[in-house]
């Protein structure tokens, strides 16, 4: 008896080590299959991070921007913010507080599309937004697109987006980071327009980690990965400061 008793703990100690291999090997096949995120993909995963925040115009975004606590419209300054986590930013995407200058930049380099162009936004495009909803090609709003394409039907098609110091899903207030379906010809908002940054130009870290699908991963999760991109995106920008000689120092536009 004391012989069976022995046979079945080590035949289920086998068992056990067997499935977690089989377990274990699973998961690093299909690490190794999943596609590496782009920086296009970061800034998407960035943003949605941050998806439910809510505070005033005083908050982590705008104390970044400045470098001190102010009251502030953040929309511009949420995108820039994005930008900086992945290491994009005044590579592929501008630190600009002011809708209007974040166009202008993308217009100087070729990169801006009106909506009248029949150019078919992208994810990672930063898609401009006029909330006056008076016809014309002035900017109240920015946000990051998260899905190539149009939704919704030819006669009134919508893009997916996310921004900061918007309104919730119900149009509630406007200190929201939140991802909505945005009609281009709302009768709350109308796209102005589209910019599409060049982030392959960026030094970002492509492909440093794998795709995380949201609706698989506690949000706990989703915050630390995150700020491992942070850190590890501002120690990659520490070790270049300190391998590659400073360029010379050019005129820049002043802070907005």
């Amino acid at each position: 008896m004391k012989f069976k008793s022995a046979m079945v703990k080590v035949t289920a100690l086998m068992l056990t080590l067997v499935t977690l291999f089989v377990a274990t090997t699973s998961v690093f096949a299909a690490n190794e299959e999943a596609e590496p995120l782009t920086i296009t993909d970061e800034i998407v995963e960035i943003a949605r991070s941050k998806i439910g925040f809510y505070e005033s115009n005083i908050n982590e975004f705008t104390t970044w921007y400045y470098g001190y606590e102010t009251d502030a419209y953040w929309c511009s300054i949420f995108v820039s913010w994005c930008a900086d986590q992945v290491g994009a930013l005044e590579t592929a995407v501008p630190k600009r507080a002011v809708c209007g200058s974040m166009r202008e930049w993308f217009e100087r380099k070729g990169q801006y599309y009106p909506v009248d162009s029949d150019y078919i936004p992208q994810k990672g495009d930063i898609i401009f937004i006029n909330t006056a909803v008076d016809g014309t090609d002035d900017i109240h709003h920015v946000e990051i697109v998260t899905r190539s394409g149009f939704s919704g039907s030819a006669s009134n098609p919508k893009v997916r987006c996310i921004g900061g110091n918007t309104s919730d899903l119900n149009y509630n207030g406007s200190e929201y980071v939140t991802e909505k379906t945005r009609p281009v010809n709302g009768s709350r908002a109308q796209v102005v327009g589209y910019a599409h940054p060049d982030y392959e130009s960026s030094q970002g870290l492509i492909g440093a980690l794998v795709t995380i699908a949201d609706d698989t991963v506690p949000s706990f999760f989703t915050f630390i990965y995150a700020k491992m991109l942070s850190m590890l995106s501002k120690i990659e920008i520490l070790l270049e400061t300190l391998t590659v000689e400073p360029a010379p120092e050019v005129p820049s536009d002043p802070a907005e």
